[in-house]
């Protein structure tokens, strides 16, 4: 039974990753030197994914399961964990990667230490198959406006903060991520990274279509330009500098679209 409220609150969006699952969700579990909880929402599996989490509940009373008959995309899924977050901190995982056993401690130590900050991430690798084989990107996406980079992914963030800027915008149904952190920057809050490779993130096999490429730059410029709005042009020149390259991936996307 569990006894002591859990200070980090861990969430994993899952669809149709039964084979993935439990791996990551272990990699949870495994977190040393704090109290949590793994809140899995299922949001529309229809492969044998809600049997994995209903296993993985019975074995750890630290997993809450969240189920979504049919999938509600992924900014509404991130806002109902965020409303069942009962962390202070509130942790990110992906249902296919992996943590190292330290990464929450050395996150949460990064909070608890500076009340200005919102979010605390990590570097991260990228791996197939073996997650011992894997290695740095030199690519990252998330707050790229001339400050440390922040990488979103495996990011630990203040529970509060995400509440208080009003949760993830479900009319951006990508870079719903990085628009919120340009908007906690507005609002203040500092972000920061554990200088330590803590995430191995699974990399698929299978291209992105040429269109969802598109979509993707399009709205990663969005994002940068309520960047622009919300820390009222307080770019480095080196952000400005992304901003322009932002421009031109979404040029040469829509251009190879239109060779297609």
């Amino acid at each position: 039974m569990e006894t002591t409220s859990p200070n980090i609150t861990a969430v994993m969006l899952v669809r149709d990753r039964a084979d993935l699952l439990e791996a990551s969700a272990r990699s949870v579990l495994a977190q040393a030197g704090v109290e949590l909880e793994l809140v899995i929402l299922d949001d529309g599996s229809v492969d044998a994914t809600p049997e994995v989490a209903e296993r993985l509940a019975a074995r750890d009373a630290r997993v809450r399961i969240l189920t979504n008959v049919r999938s509600r995309g992924i900014p509404a899924a991130r806002n109902q964990v965020l409303a069942a977050a009962r962390g202070q901190y509130l942790a990110v995982c992906d249902s296919d990667d992996l943590l190292e056993p330290t990464a929450y401690a050395k996150q949460s130590r990064l909070l608890d230490a500076d009340d200005r900050l919102g979010g605390a991430g990590v570097r991260l690798s990228v791996f197939r198959g073996d997650p011992a084989d894997g290695a740095e990107p030199d690519w990252h996406w998330g707050l790229r406006d001339g400050r440390l980079p922040f990488v979103f992914s495996g990011a630990m963030f203040r529970t509060e903060a995400l509440r208080e800027a009003g949760g993830f915008d479900e009319r951006w149904p990508i870079a719903e991520d990085v628009h919120l952190g340009y908007r906690l920057a507005g609002k203040g809050w500092q972000f920061a990274t554990v200088p330590e490779v803590l995430v191995h993130i699974r990399v698929h096999d299978g291209s992105i279509s040429q269109s969802r490429v598109l979509q993707r730059e399009w709205y990663n410029l969005r994002a940068q330009c309520v960047g622009l709005r919300e820390l009222r042009g307080r770019f480095s020149f080196r952000g400005y500098a992304v901003v322009c390259q932002s421009v031109l991936r979404v040029g040469l996307a829509a251009a190879g679209l239109r060779r297609r």
